[in-house]
């Protein structure tokens, strides 16, 4: 589980950002991935994550769950990416009718149709989908992430849940 993995990073009093890195990146690409619905972009908001966490090493370093801050950096990264997006359609009529690629991730189911029906989840929904899934992290730990209260992750969840239901019901029949 990634909450052990980020409890790790320390126990053997190794808290370099070389072991952080190695323990981290591959999950922070996953959840940028998902976030934005492309791989190649997922990969690049990873690494500018990453980038500002070793400018911070630091203070990062020094906090109880480092990884959790470099999270939150991804979602704030995706959001910003998701809000340039709209400007970009709203700017470049040629750009409105495409759909962003949703390219399966290591660490996450390989369907592509589950994956293309998240990304058009609402961000709030979309982003506890991915912190939960596959980000790995609890109920709690999302919560912090997102600054919002655990009931309301649970609400949430439970929404993106029923609405992805839906909406892969309904291509099967």
């Amino acid at each position: 589980m990634a909450m052990a993995r980020e409890a790790q990073i320390g126990s053997d009093g190794d808290r370099s950002f070389d072991a952080f890195f190695r323990a981290e990146h591959r999950r922070l690409a996953a959840l940028a991935t998902v976030l934005c619905g492309d791989r190649e972009t997922g990969c690049d908001l990873a690494q500018e994550a990453l980038v500002r966490a070793y400018k911070e090493w630091d203070k990062v370093g020094g906090l109880e769950r480092p990884g959790a801050w470099t999270r939150r950096v991804v979602v704030n990264l995706a959001r910003d990416h998701a809000r340039h997006r709209t400007v970009q359609r709203r700017r470049l009529p040629e750009l409105a009718g495409r759909q962003a690629r949703l390219v399966a991730v290591d660490d996450a189911p390989h369907d592509a149709e589950f994956w293309a029906a998240v990304a058009t989840l609402p961000d709030r929904q979309r982003t506890a989908v991915a912190l939960f899934y596959v980000g790995d992290r609890s109920v709690g730990h999302v919560a912090d992430e997102m600054g919002i209260a655990e009931g309301s992750v649970k609400t949430t969840l439970h929404q993106a849940r029923k609405r992805l239901r839906r909406l892969l019901t309904e291509d099967e029949g």
